[in-house]
């Protein structure tokens, strides 16, 4: 005995049931992409705007501005031929760091295709206008970055390179610390206009 056809009601439904799950996929794709899902990963370090905060795992950094030129930093400095970046830095840690710890995991390019670490005698934090040496949880401070030109030109715009700090175990104790090295990855690039001809 040949089956009964299906009823219309069943073929009308069908459509139905396939709208709504092509509805459902729809949604859910625009959802994950709006949310960054889809978005292709970048192979190397974030190209970062001046301004913006970059997490380096230990330090939250913010890059303000650059100045270069003829200027001394402290008093009784002589002039020399100076790129200065101005970073406010927040230490995410349970501990304090040095401002020379700090300086571990940033490098800058005052010439094209050469990054070199800051000079660690001229550079220095702040907090308002006192100068400080420490970086402690939670109180953001100005850091104040120095690399000496010499007699280079100074650059239109400085790169400044940020490594990744890592949370990991020591190899001979059971002790738990922040670290960065010259072989740690670069989380961002910030590329920052320079204003020239500064003096201080």
């Amino acid at each position: 005995m040949a089956e009964a056809p299906p009823s219309h009601a069943a073929s009308r439904r069908r459509p139905k049931v396939l709208l709504v799950i092509v509805a459902g996929l729809v949604v859910l794709t625009a959802v994950t992409w709006a949310a960054g899902g889809l978005k292709a990963q970048p192979n190397g370090p974030v190209a970062a705007k001046p301004g913006s905060i970059v997490g380096q795992g230990l330090f939250d950094v913010q890059i303000m501005d650059a100045r270069a030129g003829q200027m001394k930093i402290n008093t009784f400095d002589t002039p020399a031929n100076l790129l200065v970046v101005r970073m406010r830095v927040t230490n995410l840690g349970d501990k304090s760091f040095g401002i020379s710890s700090f300086m571990s995991g940033v490098s800058a390019e005052p010439q094209h295709g050469k990054y070199v670490a800051p000079d660690w005698i001229r550079s220095q934090g702040y907090a308002g206008s006192a100068v400080v040496s420490t970086i402690h949880p939670r109180l953001p401070v100005v850091v104040q970055l120095v690399w000496v030109l010499g007699n280079s030109a100074a650059p239109r715009t400085a790169t400044v390179a940020l490594r990744t700090w890592e949370y990991g175990q020591s190899f001979t104790t059971d002790e738990y610390y922040w670290s960065v090295t010259k072989q740690s990855p670069v989380k961002a690039e910030v590329a920052v206009p320079v204003r020239l001809g500064a003096t201080s």
